[in-house]
């Protein structure tokens, strides 16, 4: 597949990369990555990147990312719903909604991630999965999505209000947002933007990889319902 050799190729002059196996719910999905991204980091810092700050956390596999595929792989295909998934990253979450059935639309904002999920894509068999670069200060043209998805997304806090704005234009009036993060990163201030537009439900859930376990938190957002008058 020449677009697919020309992306690792390309990917591959930056970074040094594997493909892994990744199982998800029944499927196993093959995903390329950063290899030994802890590693990578612990370079880039003992190397005095200036950038560092910056790190690649689009590039890491997070297991929100993966309870929150399994989750949206549950359910049901409506061919009439377009969904979102913000901060996509490498773009396992979108893919496997994809493979599920689902239409999605797949995007973020970092130039080189959507390398990575464009040759995930690929890599998957999804040949016209729509993936996309999205400014949530510049989002350009508005589409109301039924459905956004996002995952480990809120650990900056100057962009809470930008993203929740952002959510506030983009998701249709009776849509849902779908927000997965690790328990043990907190984000109140972002809960306290959230909530000016937006009411939500949490509910927890363990993670398992190997001997290790995670608390994940999910997250169901909606507009707030206006109050009868």
């Amino acid at each position: 597949m020449p677009e697919l050799n020309e992306l690792i190729e390309q990917i591959g002059s930056k970074f040094s990369i594997e493909t892994v196996p990744l199982k998800i719910g029944d499927k196993v999905l093959k995903i390329i990555q950063i290899k030994d991204y802890e590693e990578y980091i612990l370079d880039q810092v003992d190397a005095g990147d200036p950038d560092v700050t910056e790190a690649p956390f689009w590039a890491k596999l997070w297991e929100a990312s993966s309870l929150l595929a399994s989750f949206i792989g549950k359910q049901p295909v409506n061919p009439h719903c377009h969904m979102l998934e913000i901060g996509a990253g490498i773009g396992t979450l979108g893919i496997y909604a994809a493979l599920c059935g689902h239409k999605i639309t797949i995007t973020d904002i970092n130039e080189d991630a959507l390398l990575f999920a464009r040759a995930n894509a690929l890599l998957n068999g999804l040949t016209d999965l729509d993936i996309r670069k999205l400014d949530w200060s510049d989002p350009g043209e508005t589409t109301l999505y039924d459905v956004i998805v996002g995952s480990e997304v809120v650990y900056d806090r100057r962009s809470y209000p930008l993203l929740v704005n952002f959510l506030r234009r983009v998701l249709a009036p009776d849509g849902v947002i779908f927000l997965a993060k690790n328990a043990d990163l907190p984000a109140p201030t972002f809960f306290e933007e959230l909530i000016k537009c937006f009411e939500f439900e949490k509910t927890s859930q363990t993670h398992r990889t190997g001997n290790e376990a995670q608390e994940i938190e999910l997250f169901t957002v909606r507009h707030k319902r206006q109050a009868n008058v």
